[in-house]
Parts: structure tokens; sequence; C-alpha cells
């Protein structure tokens, strides 16, 4: 049987950063053969630092999908742990040494149970990437597996342990990244009639674009638009060649994301024209937003409800991102918080101090191997 602490902190020891996660893959990879045991009916299928694990189920009509991510955050860890990140800049602050622990449990229960639907579980890279689920689905299961449902969790130091909460609908925002890149005419500060200067224009866009959540998005939508790096210029005496600002625009409906991705390209180039610079905008999309399933969602939360071993909660939406949005775009399914302590002393995820209450691990793969194997 596996010890499930041990590998917890052995995979808290090594953490790397999307589609580095070279050391993490080779560590799930030998757990996983020794408890496979050489059986030859279950499928690995690998791709760079990922893979899948199919087991063919004994009726085998329908196929659920559990999902885990494995990579680290470029993070200094300083939780003062006797089994800290031996990799010096990068920790799981995020819990995804968590999330592999209850994959692995989940798949021993699953062989030691018998199931009647297919099993699939995906250990994903480069979830904090991001493009992990992208990839990971075109490139592996799609072209490979029918999967009905998939399923997810993440941790969370918001709940105490022994909580589990998600809503239907909503639960993460979706994330675009915004590069926007204002270019002007150089020269000494002393004669800024012969220059265009980049940085006025920055300055301008920066206060006007804010309008686009105050003023032009219903009120009743979460949107969130942050700037957190803006770079240009190289002496005091000077006007700048260029300047380039970076941010992230959260939000949860495609439709709204459309809208924004539009106001900002107008706004960056209604600033350009009056101060008489170029400019060049970016925006990608590096996450879907997580949509939970209606029906599904429904079912897992009233089954949750009956558990005496851990407490249900409706949660609210937060403006954090999740590439497993992605996978909920192609596949129904759901997403859940578990609760791993951590908010009364002040510590989120992320951060460089975050460490989860161990004793979790072992109830949730009880949780979760039983309600896949009620499905």
């Amino acid at each position: 049987m596996l010890d499930l602490i041990k590998i917890r902190r052995d995979l808290h020891q090594i953490p790397e950063t999307g589609w580095q996660e070279k050391e993490t893959s080779e560590y799930l990879n030998n757990t996983i053969t020794g408890l496979l045991k050489g059986r030859k009916d279950i499928e690995v299928n690998r791709y760079k630092t990922g893979f899948v694990v199919y087991i063919p189920g004994t009726e085998g009509k329908k196929t659920i999908g559990w999902r885990t991510d494995i990579d680290g955050l470029p993070t200094n860890e300083e939780t003062g742990l006797p089994f800290a990140s031996k990799h010096k800049g990068t920790m799981h602050a995020c819990g995804h040494d968590i999330h592999m622990t209850v994959a692995l449990g989940l798949l021993e229960y699953i062989l030691q149970y018998k199931q009647k639907n297919n099993i699939l579980i995906l250990f994903q890279p480069a979830e904090e990437g991001p493009g992990g689920a992208r990839e990971m689905y075109d490139n592996v299961i799609e072209p490979k597996y029918k999967v009905n449902k998939f399923y997810a969790m993440h941790d969370s130091p918001e709940w105490d342990p022994g909580i589990v909460t998600t809503k239907v609908g909503e639960l993460f925002a979706g994330l675009a990244a915004v590069k926007v890149d204002f270019i002007g005419i150089p020269g000494h500060g002393a004669m800024p009639h012969m220059t265009r200067d980049p940085l006025i224009a920055a300055a301008s866009f920066l206060l006007q674009v804010q309008t686009l959540i105050s003023r032009n998005l219903n009120p009743l939508e979460a949107e969130v638009l942050t700037f957190g790096t803006i770079n240009g210029g190289t002496a005091s005496n000077s006007v700048a060649k260029s300047c380039e600002l970076n941010g992230t625009l959260r939000i949860g409906s495609k439709e709204s994301l459309e809208f924004s991705k539009k106001r900002i390209l107008d706004i960056a180039q209604g600033v350009a024209k009056a101060i008489d610079v170029k400019v060049n905008v970016d925006i990608y999309d590096a996450y879907y937003p997580v949509i939970n399933n209606p029906e599904i969602t429904n079912k897992f939360m009233s089954w949750m409800k009956t558990r005496t071993d851990f407490k249900f909660e409706e949660a609210p939406i937060t403006m954090t991102s999740e590439d497993f949005g992605y996978i909920l775009s192609k596949v129904p399914g759901t997403m859940f918080w578990l609760g791993v302590g951590g908010k009364e002393k002040g510590i989120s995820l992320h951060s460089s101090k975050f460490s989860p209450d161990e004793s979790v691990i072992v109830p949730a793969v009880k949780l979760v191997g039983e309600y896949i194997s009620s499905l």
C-alpha cells in the first residue's frame, strides 16, 4: 500500500516549472509502474513530461477522467519544512504535490476495486505555464479516448481541512495576457517638441483603460484588469523610444472577453493617434474560464451533502484562473476546492509559506475513489 504522506513529501522536494518536470515525471512513472505490476490491460501514454493512465472498466460503456497538474512555481520556499524544496527558486506553492498524491492514491484505489467504467487519469504538466491542458488534450486525449466526464480538484487555504466546496457554472475566471507596446520618436529631454513620447502614451492608456471596468461592463459581471509591468526609457534626461506594458485580464464569459479585447485595442489605438505614436497590441487567451457543468455538478454536490467525513459548502467565483477550463470546454465535468487550511495564518495560494495540511490526503483519496466508483 502506498505511503501517501511520504509520496507527498518526496514530490514537494522536487518541484519543477512547466514542461521541465523531468524528475517529477520519473518519480510518478516509477510509482505507477510499481502499482501496475506488469498489467497488460492498462495503457500509459506519455507526451513530453506528461502522461495519461487508462484503466478499462468491466463494462466500458463510459470513460471517466480525473486530472492532476504536476508543475511547481518559480518561488523561493520559506516554509522551514524539513522536506522543503531541494530545487532553489522553485516550490510547490500551489499544492500540486497534494494533487499528484491524491491522483496516485486514486489510481491505487481503482486498481483495488474493479470499476464498471473506464477510468482515465491525466498527469498534466504546465498548468502554471500555461498550455499544458490544451496540449495534453489535443495531442493525447482527443485523438485516442472518448471521455464522457472529467473531474479535478484544487486544494485551497481559504477553507479548513475537511471542507469541500464548489458551485454550478463559473468557478474560476478566464485569463487573457495583454501586452501593449507604444513606439515613439526618441530624443533629448530638453527638446521634447522634436520627439514623440511613448511614456506619456503609456500613462494616458493606463488611466483610460480602467474605464473598461468602471464604465463599459455590467457591474454584475466580475472582471479584473491589472497591468503589472511597465518598461521604457534608459536615461532620466531623454525621451524614450518605446514603452511596453504587460498585464492580465480576468473575466468569466467568452462574450465579455471578446468585447474587452476589442475595447483595449480601441483605447490603445486612440491614445496612440492622439499622441502621435505607434502602438502594437497583443492579447492572447491563456486560460479558459472553469465552467462546471450544471447536471454533473449538481449530482456531485447532492452526493457530497450525504457525507459525514467532509463538510460541503457552496463556493464563490474566484478571479484566479486554472487551465482545467480548457478541458471543460471540450468535455462536461466539474472541479471542486479541497480545504487544506492556512487562511488563519494569512497564507494564500502561491505564497512562499504555503504549507497545506497533509491530513486531508487519505480522506480525499477515499472521497474521490468512492464518488468515481458510484458513477
